[in-house]
């Protein structure tokens, strides 16, 4: 059904259209899947490489299928967005837009300070008529400081205005085009359905993933420059490990001992706050309320609508990421003498962030298969069969993925902080424990976040 959509064009056509066209069926042009996976691929590449460099995007659909998927798309991959009318010359007229957009922050300002409602109510009426109308047609745009690197349009005939100004100023440009569009004005073109919802939203999903891992990237590069300099001069070296033999197993010992005593801090913290519930949440109740809101929002940003039964898993993730990471900058660890190797936290061993990311993995699988039944394995060979082991090896190696880009980030942090009190032992100890504890919390929230992630996709059904 999804590739029925995808391939599904328009009567009227354009002659350049002709190499992106494989059928004419009824009057109706059928696109070749193909090409579309092909430049949808090269989009994707493009993106996640000016994603990884601190690029901005723009992402342009103001047709009333295409609103609310661009918003959703925009809002998750933390970029701007246009979803009700592009303005003429809101990118070649920059400096009046950006006046626009000032005023619009001054207004959010006055209103949020309250300063709105001790106006006249004649004043305030018409100020508030202005915040709403800036709302309208800004509201996307709002943090915009300049013009944004990359462009990406959905309907090239809708959007024509905004895309000829984007050729205007250079700025390059990826667009969703059916069979009635000229693929030489974009720089890249991705044919597909532009009056589907659900085409708009898998080539969406596709860009918005891809320029969420490249935000992802950029930020290990940029944690890991620091380190750069550093790191030539340090000596790495896996120290002998403390050993217990289970059953005929070779088990590391102080992995199980640290992860017992921070899930001891976690059941025993939880039975203290619930041991006597209040109506009213006091001190510690009302601190495990408001994290148990946090996991929510973060749940249901990246899940949607049927997170509610991954809030306990989630938060789970969280939770012990966060304490072992904690444990690891505030607990005294070296001093517990063992016959071999040392104490540390958690998930300063990769074998722990492995797990971690295998349970993820099955959750994956689990949400997939639970949504979707057996028909889950059918996106495989979508759009098109010929992306089969892609589409396999992608989806098997995504959650894998995070162990290492959880270990990758924590190593980094211990040399930095290792460096940084061998240089200077007396003035640096208290400073790096606060940086430690602060890059432990983001830490946690980025594995936590790309699992609800996975499972969100999963559910939807995409890659």
């Amino acid at each position: 059904m999804k590739e029925f959509i995808l391939v599904m064009g328009t009567r009227k056509w354009n002659p350049r259209m002709a190499p992106y066209i494989s059928a004419k069926r009824k009057g109706i042009h059928i696109t070749n899947l193909t090409r579309t996976a092909r430049f949808l691929s090269e989009a994707c590449d493009l993106v996640f490489d000016a994603a990884s460099r601190g690029k901005q995007f723009l992402i342009v659909g103001t047709k009333n299928k295409a609103a609310d998927s661009v918003a959703r798309a925009a809002i998750k991959a933390r970029c701007h967005y246009v979803n009700k009318k592009w303005l003429g010359g809101m990118s070649t007229n920059w400096s009046t837009t950006e006046t626009r957009l000032h005023k619009f922050r001054d207004l959010r300002t006055e209103q949020k300070t309250g300063r709105l409602n001790r106006l006249p109510k004649r004043d305030a009426a018409m100020l508030k008529r202005q915040l709403s109308h800036l709302q309208t047609y800004l509201g996307g745009i709002k943090y915009m400081t300049g013009l944004p690197d990359i462009v990406i349009i959905v309907d090239q005939q809708e959007e024509y205005t905004a895309l000829r100004e984007c050729i205007t100023l250079g700025i390059p440009t990826i667009c969703l085009i059916d069979t009635n569009c000229d693929p030489d004005l974009a720089d890249i073109s991705i044919p597909a359905n532009d009056d589907a919802i659900a085409s708009i939203r898998l080539i969406l999903n596709k860009l918005v993933f891809a320029i969420c891992e490249g935000r992802q990237y950029e930020c290990s590069i940029m944690f890991h420059q620091h380190t750069k300099r550093v790191i030539r001069y340090i000596w790495c070296g896996v120290g002998q490990h403390f050993y217990w033999q289970i059953g005929g197993f070779q088990v590391h010992a102080q992995v199980l001992i640290t992860s017992w005593v921070v899930i001891a801090i976690l059941l025993g913290s939880a039975t203290l706050v619930v041991r006597n519930p209040q109506t009213i949440p006091t001190d510690g109740q009302n601190f495990f309320e408001y994290v148990l809101e946090f996991i929510r929002d973060v749940s249901k940003t990246q899940i949607g609508e049927e997170y509610g039964s991954w809030v306990p898993f989630i938060g789970t993730m969280f939770l012990f990421i966060f304490v072992s990471n904690w444990s690891g900058a505030l607990l005294p660890w070296k001093i517990i003498q063992l016959p071999h190797g040392e104490l540390a936290a958690p998930t300063n061993d990769i074998n722990t962030t492995v797990a971690l990311a295998l349970l993820t993995s099955v959750a994956y699988f689990y949400a997939g298969l639970t949504k979707k039944g057996l028909g889950y394995f059918g996106k495989y060979i979508q759009p098109t069969p010929i992306l089969l082991p892609i589409n396999i090896l992608e989806d098997f190696t995504k959650p894998l993925s995070l162990s290492f880009r959880l270990f990758g980030n924590i190593l980094a942090d211990e040399l930095v902080v290792v460096v940084l009190v061998s240089l200077v032992p007396s003035i640096v100890p208290i400073p790096v424990m606060f940086l430690g504890l602060f890059t432990s919390g983001i830490q946690a929230l980025i594995f936590a976040t790309l699992a609800a992630a996975y499972i969100g996709e999963s559910m939807e059904g995409h890659h």
